[in-house]
C-alpha cells in the first residue's frame, strides 16, 4: 500500500471530535478508527500494538537499542465541516493556477498564497464540501510509511521506535489521557504541522476566562434608574479591552485576547475568552486587563454583579527546550544531512507536544505537508508527505 493509498483509506473514515461530549474519546468513531490502526500495525508485523483502556493506541518496536524515539499523531479531525471524504482529487505536478474544487468553490492563489510554495508537487484536494482530514491523518499515514521501512531495515537505525495515536486533539483534550510510561520513549515528535520545512518547539501560553454579569431586570416601561441591562454591560466590558489585541489583528509572536462566545439577556450575560501569548509575563498582563475591566464596570454599576473566572490551560514548551536541546539537535542534524532547509516557527495555538513535554517526554512538532486545515480549502502535498518519511529515516540514524 502506497502512502497515498493509505492516506485516502484513513481520511474516508470520519473521526470528527465533539467538544460538547463528556466522554473520551468524544466520538465512538475514534474508538473504531483506533481499532483499525491496531489491526494495521499488527498486519505489518508489530507484535506490541494495542489500544488501552482510554482508547489511546500504543506500539513499540524493540530494535535492541539503548534509546527510543516516539512518533505521535492524533486520530480525530476538526469539528468544522463534514469529514469522511470519499472523493478527494489528485493534482499531479501542480502548475500554480487556481484550483476548482466544485461548481461553487475555487481555491484561488490570490486568497491562498501558500499554493505558490507547492508548485510542482502532487496535491490532494477536497471536493469543496468535506474536510480532507490531513490534520492529522497525514501524520498517521507518514508514521505508517516510515514504520513499513523501519521494520525491514532495522540495522540502519540507532533508536527503537515507539508510536502513539491519540484522540480529541482538535478539542484540546489530546494529551489528557496520554501515558508517558506506556510510550516508553526518551524523546518524541508529534507529526501535526504544515510545511515539512518548518518545525515547532514554541507555542502559546494559554488561559481561558469566563465573565458572568448579572444585571437587574424590570419592565422596560418602568426601568428608569432601576434596570441594569447585563448585555450592555457585557458590551461595555469588552470595549474596555485593547481593540487591536485580537486574532484578526495579530501575528507571529503577538498574543491576543479573543472573545470566543457571547450569550445573554437583560438579567444575565456570559462572555468566554481565550487568552494567548508566547511570553508568560505578557499573558499575566492580559489576565490583569480582564480584572481591571471587571473593577471598572463594578465601580460604574455598583448594583451589578460580575464574576470573573480565569484558568490556565497549557504552557509554552520553549521554556523547556531552552535547556534541553537534544530533540532539536536531532532535527537539525537530519535536515543538514539531507541538505534541506528548516525554519523554526512559533505555533499560534496549542499542541499535544507542549503538554507531553511537561509530562516529562520532550516532544517538538514536525510538519506533514497539510495546508489550510479545518476547512474545505484544505489540501495535502503528497510530495511533502513522502519527503517527511525520508527525513524520519535520517532522524533515526
Amino acid at each position: 500500500m502506497t502512502i497515498l493509498e493509505r492516506f485516502k483509506k484513513y481520511i474516508a473514515f470520519d473521526t470528527v471530535s465533539d467538544e460538547n461530549s463528556l466522554t473520551y474519546p468524544s466520538t465512538s468513531t475514534q474508538i473504531e478508527f483506533g481499532k483499525m490502526l491496531v489491526k494495521d500495525l499488527k498486519d505489518l508485523g508489530v507484535e506490541e500494538a494495542y489500544q488501552d483502556e482510554n482508547h489511546v493506541v500504543y506500539a513499540f518496536i524493540d530494535n535492541k537499542k539503548s534509546k527510543t524515539i516516539g512518533l505521535i499523531a492524533h486520530m480525530d479531525t476538526a469539528p468544522t465541516i463534514a469529514g469522511g471524504i470519499k472523493n478527494p482529487r489528485l493534482i499531479e505536478k501542480y502548475d500554480g493556477s487556481d484550483i476548482k474544487l466544485n461548481v461553487t468553490y475555487i481555491m484561488k492563489v490570490e486568497d491562498f498564497p501558500v499554493l505558490k510554495t507547492v508548485i510542482g508537487d502532487d496535491l490532494l484536494v477536497t471536493d469543496g464540501e468535506h474536510l480532507l482530514g490531513g490534520d492529522d491523518k497525514a501524520g498517521v499515514a507518514i508514521i505508517f510509511e516510515f514504520l513499513t521501512y523501519y521494520l525491514s531495515h532495522k540495522s540502519e537505525f540507532n533508536y527503537n521506535l515507539a508510536i502513539s495515536f491519540t484522540a480529541d486533539e482538535e478539542i484540546g483534550r489530546g494529551a489528557s489521557k496520554f501515558d508517558v510510561k506506556k510510550m516508553k520513549a526518551d524523546l518524541a515528535y508529534t507529526l501535526d504541522g504544515e510545511s515539512i520545512y518548518e518545525a515547532n518547539f514554541e507555542n502559546f501560553n494559554a488561559a481561558s476566562a469566563k465573565v458572568t454579569i448579572e444585571g437587574v431586570g424590570v419592565h422596560p416601561g418602568n426601568a428608569k434608574g432601576i434596570m441594569i441591562n447585563s448585555v450592555l454591560l457585557g458590551t461595555e466590558f469588552n470595549n474596555l479591552l485593547p481593540k487591536d489585541m485580537i486574532p484578526s489583528k495579530t501575528e507571529d509572536h503577538e498574543g491576543f485576547i479573543h472573545l470566543d462566545e457571547f450569550h445573554g439577556d437583560v438579567e444575565k450575560t456570559t462572555l468566554s475568552y481565550i487568552l494567548r501569548d508566547h511570553d508568560k509575563n505578557l499573558l499575566e498582563e492580559k489576565k490583569e486587563m480582564l480584572r481591571s475591566a471587571k473593577n471598572k464596570i463594578l465601580a460604574k454599576y455598583p448594583k451589578a454583579k460580575i464574576n470573573l473566572e480565569i484558568k490556565d490551560e497549557y504552557r509554552n514548551m520553549r521554556d523547556y527546550f531552552i535547556n534541553h536541546m537534544d530533540a532539536i539537535n536531532l532535527i537539525n542534524k537530519a535536515y543538514i544531512n539531507l541538505r534541506l532547509p528548516i525554519n523554526y516557527t512559533p505555533i499560534r495555538g496549542g499542541t499535544d507536544g507542549a503538554t507531553i513535554t511537561y509530562m516529562g517526554l520532550p516532544c517538538p512538532n514536525l510538519g506533514t505537508g497539510d495546508f489550510n486545515p479545518h476547512g474545505r480549502f484544505e489540501f495535502v502535498s503528497v510530495t511533502q508527505m513522502t519527503k517527511m518519511v525520508e527525513i524520519l529515516k535520517e532522524l533515526f540514524k
